[in-house]
């Protein structure tokens, strides 16, 4: 997971609600409400996170609650947080006391794939 707390990254506050999708060229990080999906380089949700909603990422970190699809090729699962819903990954970390209702479906970046742009392919 990429180090947010020392890059510049948008910040969605504990007081904010976000209704609709978010698509996001940089990094992200939540400690308020979404309620829509979300594609970016690397999302951090936080302890006082809340995203509902399907989620397209190279890195995510959850902290918080998620509830919805996850595509991603790192997923970390911190003590004390949820997470509902199907992953397809290529890495995943769950900590002891994190909550985790889903499917997990290994995948495989093939050599040429772009962020957010490519395909990727069921794990052999």
């Amino acid at each position: 997971m990429r180090d947010l707390e020392n890059k510049n990254c948008s910040v969605i506050g504990e007081d904010l609600i976000v209704q609709g999708n978010i698509i996001c060229s940089s990094d992200l990080m939540i400690e308020g409400q979404v309620e829509g999906d979300i594609s970016c380089i690397s999302l951090l949700v936080g302890k006082n996170g809340n995203v509902t909603g399907d989620i397209t990422t190279d890195d995510l970190l959850v902290e918080g609650f998620v509830h919805g699809s996850i595509q991603s090729d790192n997923v970390e699962l911190k003590d004390g947080c949820t997470l509902e819903g199907d992953i397809s990954v290529q890495t995943f970390a769950m900590d002891h006391g994190a909550t985790f209702t889903g499917s997990v479906l290994p995948v495989k970046k093939k050599p040429n794939d772009q962020h957010l742009n490519g395909s990727v392919e069921a794990a052999e």
